[in-house]
């Protein structure tokens, strides 16, 4: 398999700190790389050497000559003045100028001596090629771009539009390009999860060289054959996606923790005896003193890479399983008359951690905002435990005041903050969450928006809580940090409302969903689960449906006798079984009743085995069956009233 694109020893340094460091690994044809590092490893400036926005120290990037790249920055920008159209016909550029040499080499055929014709026949098949592919008539390739990726206003000036927009157009300029090498820096940012899904499906048929930077692992679990992680300026190659990383990396931690440990006893043995009084004056003790002091600063060197930020979330004292419940809840913002409450119906429990899933725009923000008490509902009615104790992180970070400095933001000029039941310097505190001395002091207007949500969580978990309000809090965090608020949010004792684009990480943490249906009379519909088994019964409802309307549609018709001449009400077989419907219908909601009571406790959804998984798949057969048993004793109940 031939290299599409390779870095070859390259270093590139910020002032005496080296950020890649004798860096060395290469893209093959139709290889698909994810990429992976925490905030700060160097993965936007490898990006940029690759992109050619900036030059390695020593070493060299190494394209393969006449492969098409198309890249794709964290924050695309246009040119000003750009409109969508003008950005999607820079994007055919490359094709338009094969048709116009296409032109040109058949003018230069006429009259071309021999070595020079076959030269140029040469370059005319590879150009027939690749026109033979993307079509002669650029037209249509271009609305089908404007398609793909619902790009609605051809003539709105890119930079005046929002950030997901931006990516929007960014992503349909790579797609037209139709390259071989495709480089992406966090290209999910700012997405809603229907095009999250559409460039997912692209990647899995992109048939060339991929390098995709991001953090959303759910795409990488989808889309990816190799993983790179980058750590302390040199990268470590994983076989397999996202998944595969996890365990072989878990694996490759666990032997080196063993290591680590085994490094301690001797460290520990190596001290007992320089404290006995070591003899310095032979050489051989002498070289055993310095193993020592060698051995010292290994140990630390490991311990100190294998730390983690401690991220654990203080329930409240309030001991009430009930917390809040809404019923028929409605809003729409004054001068409009879009509901975005949808009639809600909730009964939020203790030990509830619910995912609010739909498209952007849909009032994921309203709809916490309303359960918050920050905005009134227009109908329905919303009760709130007298004593429930809420904190929130929103999704504009509100909660932090940017002309103070880190420190104050937590401690507000204090030196100790209570932390459980016992106090801590907020120097220590901060530490713990990445922020340095020498950092605590920044004021928080000056930090990256990674720097911003890691001081936001810290805050957060200052505040004992009943509820936890997380608006969108995974952007731009590192993968090592979404891990530790995984694992802090499983183990949190009390309710959980939690908005975010990040699949994965729903997934991993939600035991209900709030799902958006904009069919018919739209709505928020509630479902014991994740995302993912939302997502699963869904697309399971959407296959059955035309299946059932063509069995229907299929069905012989067994009565031919004129209607107006049958008499009407029930036969007495009709009779027999609507009372039979009617009992299996009450046999059904008892089971659902029992299953549900099951899945209110956390601890069924605790493992992949836990019986509450089972219990989902046998609540959603259950429903299935009771929507076919109540249609038909709908037209029986009909029948016999008439």
């Amino acid at each position: 398999m031939p290299v599409a694109l390779s870095l070859v020893k390259v270093t590139k340094r910020f002032g005496a700190q080296p950020i890649l460091e004798n860096l060395s690994f290469g893209l093959m044809t139709g290889e698909k790389v994810g990429l992976i590092g925490r905030n700060g490893a160097g993965k936007s400036t490898l990006f940029k050497l690759l992109a050619g926005e900036d030059t390695p120290d020593s070493g060299e990037v190494v394209l393969t000559q006449g492969l098409r790249v198309a890249r794709l920055s964290q924050d695309p920008h246009f040119p000003p003045g750009a409109t969508v159209r003008s950005a999607l016909e820079w994007a055919l550029s490359d094709h338009r100028e094969l048709i116009r040499r296409h032109a040109e080499i058949h003018e230069a055929l006429t009259g071309a001596a021999p070595d020079a014709a076959e030269r140029l026949h040469q370059e005319l098949d590879a150009v027939e090629h690749h026109l033979g592919h993307m079509g002669w008539d650029l037209e249509p390739r271009l609305k089908e771009a404007v398609t793909t990726w619902g790009l609605l206003d051809l003539e709105a000036e890119v930079e005046a539009l929002s950030g997901g927009w931006r990516k929007r157009v960014a992503l349909a300029q790579a797609w037209l390009k139709d390259p071989d090498v495709l480089v992406l820096d966090e290209p999910t940012n700012h997405l809603d999860p229907e095009q999250v899904e559409r460039l997912e499906g692209w990647l899995q048929a992109f048939a060339g060289a991929l390098l995709l930077i991001t953090h959303d692992r759910h795409l990488l679990d989808g889309v990816v054959d190799r993983m790179l992680e980058l750590e302390n300026g040199a990268v470590t190659s994983y076989e397999g996606s996202y998944s595969d990383y996890l365990l072989e990396k878990s694996d490759r931690e666990f032997r080196e923790a063993r290591l680590t440990e085994h490094m301690q006893n001797r460290l520990r043995r190596e001290l007992a005896w320089l404290r006995r009084g070591a003899k310095a004056r032979t050489r051989k003790s002498k070289l055993r003193i310095q193993d020592v002091l060698d051995l010292k600063d290994d140990v630390k060197d490991r311990t100190r890479q294998e730390q983690r930020v401690s991220l654990a979330f203080a329930g409240g004292s309030n001991r009430s399983d009930s917390l809040l419940q809404a019923e028929g809840l409605r809003f729409a913002y004054p001068g409009t008359d879009r509901d975005l409450a949808g009639g809600l119906d909730l009964v939020l429990q203790r030990g509830m951690r619910i995912a609010l899933l739909g498209p952007n725009g849909c009032g994921k923000s309203t709809v916490l905002k309303l359960l918050l008490g920050e905005l009134e509902p227009t109908a329905g009615a919303l009760t709130r435990h007298p004593r429930l104790s809420v904190s929130a992180i929103s999704q504009g970070r509100g909660e932090l005041r940017g002309d103070l400095s880190v420190a104050d933001n937590i401690a507000e000029r204090a030196s100790m903050v209570k932390v459980g039941g016992s106090e801590m310097l907020v120097l220590v505190y901060l530490s713990r969450f990445g922020f340095p001395a020498d950092q605590q002091k920044r004021a928080a207007g000056t930090l990256s928006g990674g720097e911003r949500n890691r001081l936001l969580l810290a805050k957060a978990m200052l505040q004992p809580a009943d509820l936890l309000v997380l608006d969108e809090p995974t952007n731009d965090l590192d993968i090592p940090t979404l891990q530790n608020l995984e694992e802090a949010l499983l183990d949190y004792p009390g309710a959980l409302l939690l908005v975010s684009h990040d699949r994965f990480f729903l997934d991993q943490v939600a035991t209900h969903t709030l799902a958006w249906n904009p069919a018919g009379t739209p709505r928020w519909e509630f479902y014991e689960g994740n995302p993912a088994s939302v997502r699963r019964l869904r697309a399971e409802r959407a296959q059955e449906a035309p299946r059932a309307a063509a069995a229907k549609a299929a069905a012989p018709r067994t009565d031919t006798r004129d209607p107006s001449r049958r008499k009407p009400g029930l036969s007495q077989k009709e009779a027999r079984r609507l009372a039979e419907v009617e009992a299996a219908m009450a046999g059904l909601q008892a089971r659902i009743a029992g299953l549900e009571a099951l899945m209110a406790d956390p601890a069924a959804f605790i493992s992949a085995d836990a019986p509450g998984h089972q219990a989902l798949r046998d609540k959603e057969a259950a429903l299935a069956d009771l929507d076919v048993l109540e249609m038909e004793w709908l037209e029986l109940e009909e029948k016999r009233e008439a």
